[in-house]
């Protein structure tokens, strides 16, 4: 998912947090390489279903 991520200029992050709270739910975040904007789980609270489906 991240070399698919990659060609099309996305990276994905996952958070690191180890407390979940409202601006942070432990999920993923697509982020556009080119100028740093989140395009996909502002609050880390995107799946990787979810961004398998915006990628396509």
């Amino acid at each position: 998912m991240r070399a698919r991520a990659r060609k099309l200029g996305y990276a994905i992050h996952k958070s690191r947090s180890r407390s979940i709270d409202e601006d942070n739910l432990g999920k993923y975040a697509l982020v556009k390489e080119d100028s740093n904007y989140v395009v996909l789980g502002e609050r880390f609270d995107a799946s990787l279903e979810d961004i398998a489906k915006y990628l396509d």
